[in-house]
């Protein structure tokens, strides 16, 4: 998490496990890359944690909490070039109903426009994180995350909000909440905040194949099942 290392350790074991749990359920591979988020969510996570008692040791030893490297540049590719990339693929992949699959499609563009600027950015060398009013603040110079939110929210929160599940839609509806909380609380590092809030909102990703699993139970229908938007 954003807060400190034992919060991210513990989230991500929470999250993690959803994950483990999602991917147990899963009847259909196109339903696959959207189990697989709460697995890339904890992992992310479980980063975060690693950067937490990195910055810990530092101001230990009276050294500037400030890193870079490697580890760095992977939570900024995870944050802000694969999420906009796989979170509107992957509700596009398992979209059972053809006219919402076509508007989805836009989202999705938007989004791996949005993976290859960001590649750009990620391969920068002065990219940092530091410790900025209690939560980490991830620094891209000469990059301002205000410039990339509209597109950022399509692809990420919009996206879900338009698939005909259920679940899905209180994914997007719940990613769109957490990060005007995460703006609101600091827009300096509302992205490490927001990813902490969307690694527990894509526990709801587990209640939908759930759901999906209880719903095969009920009918006798191999076909994968459905939850379409209005169906009872």
């Amino acid at each position: 998490m954003c807060f400190n290392a034992t919060a991210s350790f513990v989230g991500a074991g929470i999250v993690l496990t959803a994950g483990v749990g999602t991917l147990a359920l899963v009847r259909d591979k196109k339903q696959i890359p959207f189990a697989c988020l709460p697995l890339i969510f904890g992992a992310h996570q479980f980063m975060e944690g690693v950067t937490w008692l990195k910055l810990d040791n530092q101001a230990r030893h009276g050294q500037v909490q400030c890193l870079t490297g490697y580890d760095v540049h992977l939570w900024v590719l995870i944050a802000w070039a694969l999420f906009p990339l796989i979170v509107p693929w992957s509700v596009w992949f398992m979209e059972p109903n053809p006219k919402r699959r076509k508007l989805l499609l836009f989202p999705s563009w938007v989004g791996t426009i949005l993976f290859a600027y960001m590649m750009y950015q990620v391969v920068q060398p002065a990219i940092q994180v530091s410790v900025n009013g209690g939560n980490l603040d991830y620094v891209l110079p000469g990059f301002s995350p205000g410039t990339l939110a509209y597109p950022y929210v399509f692809a990420t929160c919009i996206a879900p909000a338009m698939s005909s599940y259920r679940y899905v839609i209180v994914v997007g509806v719940g990613n769109f909440i957490a990060m005007a909380i995460a703006a609101w609380m600091n827009v300096n590092d509302y992205a490490s905040i927001w990813c902490t809030f969307a690694a527990f909102l894509s526990i709801i990703i587990f209640l939908h194949f759930l759901n999906q699993r209880r719903a095969a139970q009920r009918t006798p229908d191999p076909s994968p099942p459905r939850d379409p938007v209005g169906a009872t």
